[in-house]
């Protein structure tokens, strides 16, 4: 038996409590991780709240990020590389009710952790860090190019805006006043976010792309800009997809390879990604609330 965070009915973060549950054993090409890092995302809480509805039965677990140690191996469980995952290794990736001491994987889903890489880094870097990746696979960007990143100082907007400056690009952030100075030491040009953004984008320069990644207020200063809509891109803003012409963030680019390599450049110090606050598995409520409050920059992350 190992326990993990669970809920019997949707609603608020109050819902949640820590069970025991028996974990199957691993089934071909899976494996059983012992969760050392459990990241939070706000796709968590809306499942949760069931602002994204499920058919699943109750009672319900969740979570998805996740870093941890293998413990089981099922039949021709391999990495994406075709090498044999192995007793030990130290992984990364997502998985369905990861916020627990233990849980079922796809082999292929999963990644390497690098040793230099902290685990609580690891274990919430998968949704946020292949979200931005994907950001700037839908809409490339390099030399020349002025982006417009919205909620620059959330977890993806933050991956988003530090892989686009180092393609070259210049660019102009949204984000509360109380996280421009830590935008700026990251080479990011801070703006207050709502009403009137795109007048205050405007007196920065002309705008060729935008990476929405918080609602819809940058996709709507762009439009104001002039920016072509095959040059914006929106990761949560569903309603403006169709509104406005503007791309969904594609999901191709969410692949072991490049959870990888986003974790080496992280490890290495070329992209900075803060843990705001780790929390153990039986606070698994304050940590939530602490999630759908919090406007600091970084991931919140448990430690069963």
């Amino acid at each position: 038996m190992s326990r993990a965070a669970m809920y019997n009915e949707a609603g608020g973060p109050e819902v949640l409590f820590v069970s025991e549950v028996e974990e199957p054993s691993p089934g071909a090409g899976k494996v059983l991780v012992a969760v050392e890092a459990a990241g939070l995302n706000p796709y968590d809480a809306k499942a949760r709240s069931g602002v994204i509805p499920a058919d699943a039965p109750f009672p319900r677990r969740i979570g998805g990020d996740f870093a941890g140690s293998v413990i089981a191996v099922g039949e021709g469980a391999s990495y994406t590389d075709g090498a044999p995952v192995s007793v030990g290794d130290a992984v990364m990736g997502r998985a369905a009710g990861a916020v627990a001491e233990q849980v079922i994987a796809r082999a292929a889903e999963i990644a390497q952790r690098p040793e230099a890489l902290a685990v609580e880094v690891a274990g919430g870097l998968h949704v946020a860090g292949l979200t931005a990746v994907s950001c700037l696979a839908t809409v490339p960007v390099g030399e020349g190019d002025v982006v417009l990143v919205g909620g620059a100082s959330g977890a993806v907007g933050l991956v988003a805006s530090q892989l686009a400056i180092a393609r070259g690009a210049r660019v102009i952030g949204s984000a509360s006043a109380a996280n421009h100075d830590f935008l700026r030491s990251l080479g990011v040009e801070p703006v207050e976010y709502g009403e009137g953004l795109a007048d205050r984008v405007r007196e920065l320069g002309a705008v060729t792309a935008v990476m929405d990644c918080h609602g819809r207020d940058a996709l709507d200063a762009g439009i104001d800009l002039g920016v072509p809509v095959d040059r914006m891109v929106a990761i949560a803003a569903y309603a403006a997809l169709d509104e406005l012409g503007v791309h969904n963030v594609e999901r191709d680019a969410r692949t072991p390879e490049n959870l990888r390599a986003l974790a080496e450049d992280i490890a290495a110090g070329r992209i900075v990604f803060p843990v705001v606050a780790t929390y153990p598995l039986d606070a698994v409520v304050e940590a939530f609330q602490a999630l759908e409050s919090s406007h600091e920059p970084g991931k919140i992350v448990i430690l069963p």
